[in-house]
């Protein structure tokens, strides 16, 4: 009995030894081949073995039609690829486990979905609202920021772009000059920003002197026609009102020029936010 047991552990270290070597699981075939055939009494000896290191909590296993073996620290190893994968950003289940390629051979399909269900039930990994589709995606942030749904399109331009032709290059710098124009279009008009810089109530549609205005932008408008030019577009867009003069007839020509003036022959005076 004792010479069995001397075999039995004999076999373990080799078993062990074996695990150690492995940066996956490993078959039962594979183990066999592992163990010298001095060292195992009968062939059916390496599954009891298996299964009273399993049982010691020294291994871990899969059972299936095709068993497999691995060392617990091995699997730690791929709970951390699987979080060091979703630090780059969210995924769905089926980009993370192509994501991680070599990481996951050997590893049987149910094994894998149980070491990501275990990392959602440990809260290190959650499910969050795609940004298309039905599929949840995986994160290791409870909630997702603008930024994290930024690149999911990004990435899902680039994707969707690419059999037509286009680089993923190509598809950023559109995307960046598109970011630029929207910004642009949304940015007060450097008239209102001065406007209300003369005069504060002016956020809140109080007069403004037009030549007040015309001589604070100098630097940035300089001449009368790209001045008037600017300052009729703002109008016609409706962000402002103009107020014109009653008789400009009665003014010297130098006055008038002063003025914003279109070619209805309107001299204006005025400018307040709509």
């Amino acid at each position: 009995m004792l010479n069995e047991q001397s075999m039995h552990s004999e076999a373990s270290v080799f078993v062990l030894r074996a695990l150690e070597r492995s940066s996956q699981p490993v078959s039962l075939t594979k183990l066999a081949k592992a163990i010298p055939k001095s060292v195992l009494k009968a062939k059916n000896d390496l599954p009891e073995i298996l299964r009273q290191l399993v049982k010691d909590g020294r291994i871990r296993s899969y059972e299936a039609r095709s068993s497999v073996y691995w060392l617990p620290n091995l699997e730690d190893q791929v709970f951390a690829r699987i979080l060091e994968a979703l630090s780059a950003g969210p995924m769905t289940q089926t980009d993370l486990k192509n994501k991680l390629g070599s990481s996951l051979i050997g590893w049987p399909p149910p094994k894998r979905d149980e070491m990501i269900a275990q990392l959602i039930e440990a809260k290190r990994v959650y499910e969050v609202e795609p940004l298309t589709g039905n599929a949840k995606l995986l994160s290791v942030h409870a909630e997702l920021s603008p930024q994290d749904y930024i690149k999911l399109a990004l990435h899902l331009a680039v994707t969707k772009l690419k059999p037509l032709g286009f680089t993923a290059g190509q598809v950023l710098a559109a995307a960046q000059d598109l970011i630029r124009q929207e910004l642009a279009a949304d940015k007060p008009p450097v008239q209102l920003e001065r406007m209300i810089q003369l005069k504060l109530a002016a956020a809140n549609g109080a007069l403004v002197s037009l030549s007040e205005l015309r001589r604070s932008l100098v630097a940035e408008i300089p001449g009368k026609t790209v001045f008037d030019q600017a300052v009729l577009r703002l109008a016609k867009s409706g962000r402002v009102a103009l107020h014109h003069h009653d008789y400009p007839g009665s003014l010297s020509q130098e006055e008038r020029d002063a003025m914003v003036s279109d070619e209805g022959g309107n001299y204006f005076i005025g400018i307040s936010k709509v």
